[in-house]
């Protein structure tokens, strides 16, 4: 009887998640379905690793334009991690309106979903429509490729993982931090505090940005010192390891060393 019993018990878990899921994650819901939608369509590009879905709405400017940043900014994670093995669908919302729909809150240029049955999409809305939005959202899935939803969600901290994408994202960051062979002699980046001139602050220790809550809570300006803590970190990680400390971080993880351990180790030099 209790074998039984868990076997009705997972049953109707089964039944009942695909019912629960447009009401518990509506945005996600969107974004599975899109392949399907009316209002969107799926533009195709042989040089392209990703299925790349934009609104009718668009014009064809916009669309080409779209394309040839999508094909810049898969060069540029291919260059950062040496290949690709990301495969996220793209959704292109050039109204604000069709951004929040599928992206909760419609905040920010572009937003990263994941499943933990490994679907990811990225969404890009009025100001996705650039380069190092896309691939600041394509690094995002390159290590959700690599670690999955389950080792993202519980063992990857959030400064981690935005101040990763940040490295790809030379709207806040310099290409000198990786695209040159030698970074030994390299000036740090102008911070993002001097940058968008906010009053000085303490830095905010690691330790409180490392679920998406901890990072993205607060305001604007508490946001941003947010991003600035975690570039800075990733930053000096990254120089002391290469890149090739990264490809290792992510190999050990994936074999299930826990990230801090591997993440320390690695910058021992061990």
């Amino acid at each position: 009887m209790p074998k039984l019993g868990a076997v009705r018990f997972f049953l109707s878990l089964f039944v009942a998640l695909p019912l629960a899921l447009p009401l518990l994650y509506p945005h996600l819901f969107r974004c599975m379905l899109v392949t399907r939608s009316g209002d969107f369509r799926q533009v195709f590009d042989s040089t392209s690793s990703h299925a790349v879905y934009v609104r009718t709405t668009v014009s064809p400017r916009q669309r080409t334009t779209f394309q040839a940043h999508v094909r810049a900014a898969q060069a540029r994670i291919s260059r950062f991690w040496g290949s690709q093995q990301g495969r996220a669908i793209l959704i292109y919302c050039p109204d604000q309106a069709d951004y929040v729909r599928y992206c909760a809150g419609g905040e920010g240029a572009g937003c990263s979903l994941g499943t933990p049955w490994g679907d990811a999409y990225l969404v890009l809305g009025p100001d996705g429509n650039n380069v190092d939005v896309i691939a600041h959202e394509l690094c995002h899935d390159e290590l959700f490729a690599r670690l999955g939803w389950w080792r993202i969600k519980q063992q990857v901290p959030q400064w981690f993982n935005e101040g990763l994408a940040l490295l790809v994202d030379y709207r806040f960051s310099s290409p000198d931090v990786w695209e040159q062979p030698d970074t030994s002699t390299t000036v740090p980046n102008e911070s993002l505090r001097n940058r968008f001139h906010f009053p000085p602050r303490p830095m905010i220790p690691l330790t409180d940005l490392v679920t998406t809550d901890d990072f993205f809570g607060g305001d604007y300006g508490r946001v941003m010192l947010a991003y600035q803590t975690a570039a800075d970190e990733v930053e000096r990680w990254l120089r002391r390891v290469k890149r090739p400390g990264l490809l290792a971080l992510t190999q050990a993880v994936a074999k299930g060393e826990p990230f801090d351990e591997a993440y320390r180790r690695l910058e021992r030099g061990k």
